[in-house]
């Protein structure tokens, strides 16, 4: 099931701050934080750097897939059932992860919610866990799906708005992920500021041109349909980005390949393969 279709390098030349390896990106601090716990906003940070150049596109046919029904879960009893349920389980979102095909661990990175309570995005883990010491040079060997709401414009709380999030604030958010991987323990620690300053920059500019290179076309299952993802890698990892008709769906990983990848929703009785990180 889990198998590319194809791929499709883009034609237009790399600028200059789109060159591979240029970007360090990833999620919401999600790989890296752990546990269930909120996050910051790297949504609200891509709104206040104006309005998305591609907000305006029409979305071609073959960008997305209709997705299967979003469960109706009542919050009431799944609170009752599970306690500690992740906070993304009590919302409409339709939380995607990778298929049955994938046999290693499953675990529950971090959400955001909204100012009114509702879940922005999240990301499900798989693979070794974001635990992490400065002395540890093994390589992890991990993917992290991230889901994000289809959001119009809306209040960020006081006096902030925000944009309405596209595949492009998907892109950034999934490529910020990365970063909280390739933390740069060997950088003086009075650097590391900047450093993180200057990759989150270009994780944000390298996903505002999806159509120009270091991004591909590939083809790649979502419950069983092809779907159009943008495709680049970097020094870090990768990154995928595609449009749902119910959600963005995103992906980040590193020692793991993307191509053979597969994704699927989970549903309510899928949710117990995926772990709560150690807090």
């Amino acid at each position: 099931m889990s198998s590319t279709i194809s791929t499709e390098d883009f034609s237009n030349p790399p600028g200059p701050a789109s060159q591979p390896g240029s970007v360090a990106p990833v999620a919401d601090g999600a790989a890296g934080a752990g546990g269930a716990d909120c996050a910051a906003n790297p949504a609200e940070a891509a709104g206040s750097r104006g309005t998305d150049r591609r907000g305006g596109r029409t979305a071609d046919p073959d960008d997305f897939v209709p997705g299967p029904p979003v469960a109706s879960i009542s919050a009431a009893a799944l609170a009752a059932s599970e306690p500690d349920a992740w906070p993304g389980q009590r919302t409409a979102v339709p939380w995607y992860g990778l298929d049955e095909a994938w046999a290693g661990d499953r675990w529950l990175g971090s959400i955001m919610l909204g100012p009114d309570g509702v879940a922005e995005y999240g990301t499900l883990g798989h693979g070794d866990h974001p635990a992490r010491r400065p002395d540890d040079l093994s390589p992890r060997r991990f993917c992290g799906v991230v889901t994000m709401a289809r959001l119009d414009r809306r209040s960020g709380g006081g006096a902030t708005i925000l944009e309405p999030t596209t595949l492009s604030t998907l892109a950034a958010v999934a490529g910020l992920g990365l970063l909280s991987d390739a933390w740069p323990w060997g950088v003086d620690k009075d650097l590391r500021g900047d450093w993180l300053h200057q990759q989150t920059e270009l994780a944000y500019e390298v996903a505002e041109n999806l159509d120009d290179a270091p991004w591909r076309a590939v083809q790649l299952p979502v419950d069983s349909k092809p779907t159009r993802f943008r495709y680049r890698e970097s020094e870090y990892g990768w990154v995928l980005a595609a449009e749902l008709r119910e959600c963005w769906l995103g992906a980040y990983g590193r020692g793991v390949t993307a191509y053979g990848l597969g994704f699927e929703q989970v549903t309510l009785d899928a949710w117990e393969a995926y772990e709560a990180l150690p807090r």
